[in-house]
């Protein structure tokens, strides 16, 4: 009687987990919103749990059906360096929009520095995808279990560059919540501060993950069984794409207002504002192309902070 391959369910429950998880998470973040007029920041969340569902779900039915098939086998490094690598790129765009976020003020992102910078720091990424395929690794041992990996000179180059683009964006959110002269100083700058904080954890986990995963394949030597390497990516990506959704979401107890900054404003019956009501008031002021503010509407990305002047 042939014995249940362990690794192979183990695989399977957190691909099957991980497709729950990730339709959960687009509904939440797609709720009672107009998918015609999404910005460019929720428009990467939504993307990433599109990838990131996609490839949960190919892995699942790779996992399956790759033992003895030199097909399914090579279709599952082919799967990684697609889908998980696009989701690699998605969340570097998500970090550099955040650092644009908490750190230009009225500037646009093709008038900022920084923000042409970063996205010239993902061009590798591509001579990086291309090593990759070209050292990439799909075989049957003579058992007909399924290795895949990549050979030396590709998985190195990716760790140092998956260390180097996370350390940088980890810094340029560590920059401004140190600085006292920075955009995130002062007492009306709490939200603000909140997404730096909360993103620079993100980073953080990016990071680690990222390193972790990479790490254990040059432990491998570039031969790892296809089962656990998929389960390794299906961890990585969907604790990815669960740090994202927390990042972009409400903050616990989180009221609209900064402790010790200035109260929401009442509008009296003359037309003029009232100050020290408490709660959200019922006068808004017009927000100009280039004024960066908080969406106290928006239910599912309340602490995002939008500056979309394109």
């Amino acid at each position: 009687m042939q014995k249940p391959d362990i690794p192979a369910i183990l695989s399977l429950l957190v691909s099957l987990l991980s497709i729950s998880l990730m339709s959960l998470l687009f509904g939440r973040k797609t709720s009672g919103t107009n998918m015609t007029n999404i910005n460019y920041a929720r428009g990467l969340v939504i993307s990433l749990y599109i990838v990131s569902w996609a490839f949960t779900t190919i892995a699942a039915v790779l996992t399956s059906t790759n033992y003895g098939n030199i097909l399914s086998c090579t279709l599952s490094i082919f799967v990684c360096l697609s889908l998980y690598a696009m989701s690699k790129i998605i969340i570097y765009l998500f970090l550099i929009e955040k650092v644009y976020v908490v750190s230009s003020v009225a500037t646009l992102r093709r008038d900022t520095t920084l923000y042409r910078v970063n996205i010239l720091l993902l061009t590798p990424y591509t001579v990086i995808l291309v090593l990759m395929i070209l050292n990439r690794v799909a075989v049957l041992d003579v058992n007909d279990q399924c290795f895949i990996g990549l050979k030396p000179l590709a998985s190195i180059t990716l760790i140092l560059y998956d260390i180097f683009i996370s350390s940088w964006l980890t810094i340029l959110f560590i920059r401004p919540l140190m600085s006292t002269n920075s955009v995130l100083q002062g007492p009306s700058k709490g939200k603000l501060r909140q997404v730096a904080r909360r993103t620079l954890i993100g980073s953080i986990v990016a990071l680690i993950l990222s390193s972790a995963n990479v790490f254990t394949l040059v432990y491998f030597k570039g031969y790892e069984d296809s089962v656990l390497c998929l389960l390794s990516c299906t961890l990585d990506v969907t604790l990815n794409a669960c740090a994202v959704h927390w990042v972009t979401s409400r903050a616990r107890g989180s009221n609209g207002t900064e402790k010790g900054g200035s109260r929401n404003h009442q509008q009296t019956p003359h037309g003029g504002i009232g100050h020290g009501a408490v709660g959200y008031s019922n006068y808004t002021h017009p927000a100009t192309s280039t004024e960066k503010h908080i969406m106290p509407t928006d239910t599912h990305i309340s602490v995002t902070v939008e500056s979309y002047q394109e």
